[in-house]
């Protein structure tokens, strides 16, 4: 969740809905941009119709590209990227016997600290939408994120099956269109800007004092690229309209050139994008970013004291991997889950962090048995979760008790 790759696509199970994918970011919220101005229908109703935006395919080319046969080619590539990973890469370098005996040998303490830091994990999810919708309940927003972690974690690039779900469940909490585009882009773009800036972080920590950075300056470097060229687009965007449509422009000629090799009709829908970016996000940034920037960071550092939990409970010790080595292990396995090949970055976010684990001089199955853990606390729970959350959530809507106590209801006649 790459700029030249953005196109408009019909959401399944969000009927008239048009989004346009930003950035595809599996397990944590997806950026998106929606297409259209919102078109507020009434609290506690499904997000009503959005025009297509300017440039956009029609229909039928959304439809070819879905099609079921495509889809179903993709998760059978996801499923043996993922068998080739566990079955036959992971085998090579590290046993399962050892790294399940490892797991048995873990103390009682292990396992409370392991439980306690994976729940107060998937609480934390809640906080960044509560930062930027105003009024969400803590159990309306567990709801909604559990079961699009579901979706995400299950179906290969779902985030754009679980970014219709987004829209469906907060716009049965009362919220319009405008803010759950919004809220959506705003944490999927401080969500990334931690995942590509954290490997920056922890590289410098790790050289300063003096530790073996394990080959991953390759990883902060890339970081760094990213960080540079984002923060430079965004302040562009925020800087003024003139300036926003500046970047617009850009983006357009850059991808007009690109699709003129494939002969495909120009458009200026990076332009269009960018300004509606601008429109939707301006105000959140200014009054409620530092909250947001806040809550991240803490859902962030959430996961990571699983991690770290789940390393030292295994028997990786500091003398062999240190406090910021397991850190840095930690940012470049998320760094590699960044590309959506897989859901949940299944396979790919593993081989990485046992790979640097390994490479800072843990027991290779010793690593694998910290992953293991670590997957078996965030990956699975939530697909459980999620089952029970939307089941949860689609009686009470059926029921109509969203609409009568909306979360939103100083914000109804907002978007």
């Amino acid at each position: 969740m790459n700029p030249c790759g953005i196109e408009p696509r019909r959401v399944s199970g969000l009927p008239g809905v048009r989004l346009k994918v930003v950035v595809d970011l599996p397990g944590t919220p997806q950026v998106h941009h929606p297409g259209a101005q919102d078109q507020q229908s009434g609290r506690g109703a499904v997000p009503p119709k959005l025009t297509n935006p300017p440039g956009a395919p029609h229909s039928s080319d959304t439809a070819r590209a879905e099609s079921p046969l495509r889809r179903a080619l993709g998760g059978l590539l996801s499923l043996a990227l993922v068998l080739f990973i566990f079955l036959g890469v992971i085998p090579q370098f590290a046993s399962y016997q050892d790294a399940w005996t490892a797991i048995s040998n873990m103390g009682v303490g292990w396992l409370v600290a392991i439980l306690i830091a994976a729940t107060v994990n998937q609480i934390s999810f809640v906080w960044p939408y509560q930062a930027v919708l105003e009024h969400l309940r803590f159990r309306h927003g567990f709801i909604e994120t559990q079961t699009t972690t579901a979706i995400s974690n299950t179906v290969p690039a779902g985030g754009a099956v679980a970014i219709g779900m987004t829209f469906r469940m907060f716009g049965s909490f009362g919220f319009a269109n405008v803010p759950i585009s919004t809220a959506v882009v705003a944490t999927g773009i401080w969500n990334l800007a931690f995942k590509f800036g954290l490997p920056i972080v922890a590289v410098i920590l790790v050289v300063v004092t003096g530790q073996n950075a394990g080959g991953a300056i390759g990883a902060a470097v890339l970081g760094v690229v990213i960080i540079v060229i984002s923060g430079v687009v965004l302040w562009l965007t925020f800087r003024s309209e003139k300036s926003a449509h500046w970047v617009g422009h850009l983006g357009d000629r850059v991808l007009n050139w690109c699709l003129h090799f494939f002969h495909k009709p120009s458009s200026d829908r990076l332009e269009t994008s960018v300004l509606h970016f601008r429109d939707q996000t301006n105000d959140i940034v200014h009054r409620r970013g530092w909250m947001l920037t806040g809550t991240v960071l803490a859902s962030q550092m959430a996961v990571f004291v699983l991690v770290l939990f789940c390393v030292r409970g295994v028997g990786i010790g500091s003398d062999e991997v240190s406090f910021l080595q397991v850190l840095l292990s930690f940012a470049v396995a998320r760094l590699a889950g960044a590309i959506p090949i897989t859901p949940g970055g299944l396979g790919t976010v593993d081989a990485a962090f046992i790979g640097m684990l390994t490479a800072f001089g843990a027991n290779s199955s010793d690593a694998l048995a910290a992953d293991m853990v670590w997957r078996a606390t965030t990956y699975f729970p939530p697909i459980f979760i999620g089952l029970g959350t939307y089941a949860f959530w689609k009686r009470n809507d059926a029921k109509g008790i969203y609409g009568a106590h909306p979360d939103a209801e100083a914000l109804g006649a907002e978007g």
